[in-house]
């Protein structure tokens, strides 16, 4: 089995598992085989990849993060939070926006979801990028909430501190719907001016956050200080080390490798580890030290299923985490550096072969089979 971004995605290709809609009910069945227009209707839908079943793949078993299902709703939750503020955009400033019933049953879905998880690694998938400012938010805001409520269990939160934790994460951004459309998707740096506009999204969703009836204030502390830095450089107070709240330190962690690990208008995404090197080098001076190790530690940046290809030229399939180093994982090689499908595939161990890079995300098409 592979994980295929939807991109990637090509008729004739059989489904490794089902997909399911928001409330359970089944779409399109395991094996089946894939059409253009089951593919146009699934990117339409929002789903932003498939496992795809392949006799070269046989015998890698992809355990999800959390359930498509759960995915699902909360970027349907996303969508209608999204869909409401443009209807009306003072709306959810006036509190006729009900943030905490809208969040709250999507949130509980992921935290049940990863209680039940067998392995305490976090599973990041990087998807397609999204193609505007809207759908930026949206795959920001589940991705910053799912490693966020995981990192949450691993730390012992429970009950009301774990769901106020992660509808912080899921919310971290609200105060963005607020901020100009024409800022936002500039695709070029910011003037001064402009980024000091940006920089209230914090103030702002924290006063959105605290207004709302039944919202944890805890949810509202990370709106309003996920971006401090340890040594002060960050806003919107220029806070110090642990003047910043431990659960706002946690998510400006995820929301930073999660920035940098998905396309801008005006800049590439980093390859996962380069990412995590940026936020280990900035441990103790930008980011808190022992949450990024942590983070380093229980994060697998590369999920078994993921399409890669190495500097030897060569390309495969991540088939194994190495639980003691998360950014080197086992690598089922499929084609050899010409782009020649093997008749036989073999594994190595990039923990040990560390002469051998990853040097990008994807599939490779094929020069002969």
């Amino acid at each position: 089995m592979r994980l295929i971004s939807m991109a990637e995605c090509k008729p004739g290709m059989r489904l490794g598992k089902p997909i399911y809609s928001n409330t359970g009910q089944t779409l399109i069945n395991f094996r089946t085989e894939l059409t253009d227009s089951m593919i146009s209707r699934l990117s339409r839908m929002g789903y932003e990849y498939v496992y795809i079943d392949d006799p070269n793949t046989e015998g890698i078993f992809i355990e999800d993060t959390i359930k498509m299902e759960t995915r699902m709703a909360l970027r349907m939750t996303m969508e209608k939070l999204l869909s409401e503020t443009v209807q009306n955009p003072m709306a959810i400033n006036e509190g006729r926006v009900p943030m905490w019933s809208m969040c709250w049953n999507s949130v509980s879905m992921v935290v049940n979801d990863l209680r039940d998880a067998r392995n305490d690694s976090i599973m990041l998938i990087h998807a397609n990028s999204p193609k505007n400012v809207v759908g930026h938010f949206m795959q920001n805001a589940i991705n910053v909430c799912v490693y966020a409520t995981k990192i949450g269990i691993l730390e012992g939160l429970q009950g009301k501190e774990l769901i106020g934790f992660s509808l912080g994460a899921l919310l971290h951004d609200v105060g963005n719907l607020q901020i100009p459309l024409n800022i936002l998707e500039k695709p070029a740096q910011l003037t001064g001016t402009e980024f000091d506009r940006v920089k209230k999204h914090c103030v702002i969703g924290y006063d959105m956050l605290k207004k709302e009836p039944g919202m944890p204030l805890i949810a509202a502390y990370c709106a309003l200080m996920h971006h401090e830095r340890m040594d002060g450089s960050g806003y919107p107070f220029g806070l110090k080390g642990l003047e910043t709240h431990p659960y706002a330190r946690w998510i400006g962690i995820i929301d930073a490798y999660d920035a940098m690990t998905n396309p801008r208008p005006y800049k590439k995404a980093l390859l996962p580890h380069e990412a995590m090197e940026i936020l280990y080098a900035g441990s103790g001076s930008l980011y808190d030290h022992e949450k990024v190790e942590l983070f380093r530690n229980k994060v697998a940046i590369f999920p078994v299923g993921l399409s890669v290809l190495l500097n030897t030229g060569e390309s495969g399939i991540v088939s194994k985490v190495n639980i003691h180093c998360m950014q080197r994982p086992v690598i089922r090689i499929l084609n050899d550096a010409d782009g020649f499908v093997l008749k036989q595939s073999y594994e190595i161990d990039l923990s040990s072969q560390l002469h051998v890079m990853i040097t990008g995300i994807g599939e490779k098409e094929n020069t002969a089979v």
